[in-house]
């Protein structure tokens, strides 16, 4: 029995692995308790996932994959019932969920994990009926099947090295690389989560809202981890001389007023300049050393049609801007 595990769980564990061992004896490669799971390449950040109960087949079930897990919840036993899915899903195990209500004083009906994948709102899930990355808490994920990572450079927040959040809601997964491991270290410990208010970026960051309405907007867009994502690879973040260590910017000058928007910034602390190009479908930031050259066109300072292959350029075509490279009357 596990430490700190119930006499009440270890009986329910028993009796999950008998059933398993009963039910799936001729298609069994193993059928034990309390099996170590690697589930290091699922994508939530964990490494081993301890199955209360498992069976694991010696070819792949067309139901249930690679094998079936039963978890039993019981008392302060409980587990993140979504994260803990995703990752036997994403590895090929089908889980179910039982509590030790579901279970006899002497056995476990295998109708009662039947049942439960049979139901529409059951607590069994299968692999070929359920989508793994659809169980972790990330648009990103849920969306592309893979984090959106940015970098939280530690001279902003006075951290011992920089890490990496992964910027999409509600996703808090944080994750530092170890050189000595040659890998990504999840959630580690020594990363100290930072309690600063964000007041303190309001001159900082460049944002397309205003700034009255900068805390409001931050917290809307991220909701947790509010602070570390919006300085996750924000380009118009870098060390500089002045109090805070960092850019502080004045007021915007408008560089074009048209249709699309381009500012330039100065830095209140030293003689930095920024562009910030917002046309298109994203942003590009330019850093000069002092204020830029007023012959100098701007506009098209980085824009290169011939490296652009947007239909703006195509033959017999005209737009305004290309949102891709930012050529003003591409043609």
């Amino acid at each position: 029995m596990s430490t700190g595990e119930s006499p009440t769980h270890a009986r329910c564990v028993a009796l999950a692995v008998a059933t398993l061992q009963e039910t799936f004896d001729d298609q069994a490669e193993r059928c034990a308790a309390e099996v170590d799971i690697d589930v290091s390449d699922s994508g939530s950040g964990n490494r081993i996932r301890r199955a209360d109960a498992l069976v694991e087949f010696a070819e792949e079930n067309p139901f249930f994959g690679n094998g079936l897990v039963v978890e039993v919840q019981h008392q302060h036993h409980h587990k993140d019932v979504r994260t803990t899915t995703h990752d036997y899903l994403s590895v090929g195990y089908s889980v179910v969920w039982l509590s030790s209500t579901d279970f006899g004083e002497h056995e476990l009906n295998y109708s009662v994990i039947s049942d439960a994948f049979a139901a529409r709102d059951g607590s069994g899930y299968s692999v070929r009926n359920n989508v793994a990355r659809y169980f972790l808490d990330c648009e990103s994920y849920n969306h592309a099947g893979e984090h959106n990572w940015g970098v939280v450079p530690s001279y902003v927040l006075t951290c011992e090295n920089d890490y990496e959040i992964c910027t999409s809601r509600p996703c808090t997964l944080r994750r530092r690389y170890d050189e000595e491991a040659g890998e990504y270290i999840y959630d580690p410990d020594e990363i100290t989560i930072p309690d600063l208010p964000l007041k303190v970026l309001r001159n900082t960051l460049i944002t397309r809202s205003s700034r009255d309405y900068f805390e409001e907007s931050l917290k809307q867009r991220y909701v947790d981890g509010v602070l570390e994502k919006a300085l996750a690879d924000r380009p118009e973040i870098a060390p500089c001389p002045g109090p805070k260590g960092f850019h502080e910017w004045q007021s915007s000058e408008s560089v074009y007023d048209g249709y699309t928007r381009v500012e330039l910034h100065a830095c209140q602390h030293c003689p930095v300049h920024l562009l910030t190009d917002f046309r298109g479908y994203g942003r590009t930031d330019l850093f000069f050393s002092e204020h830029p050259d007023p012959d100098w066109d701007l506009l098209t300072l980085e824009a290169d049609p011939r490296q652009c292959e947007h239909r703006s350029h195509a033959e017999g075509l005209w737009y305004e801007s290309c949102p891709d490279c930012g050529v003003t009357n591409p043609q």
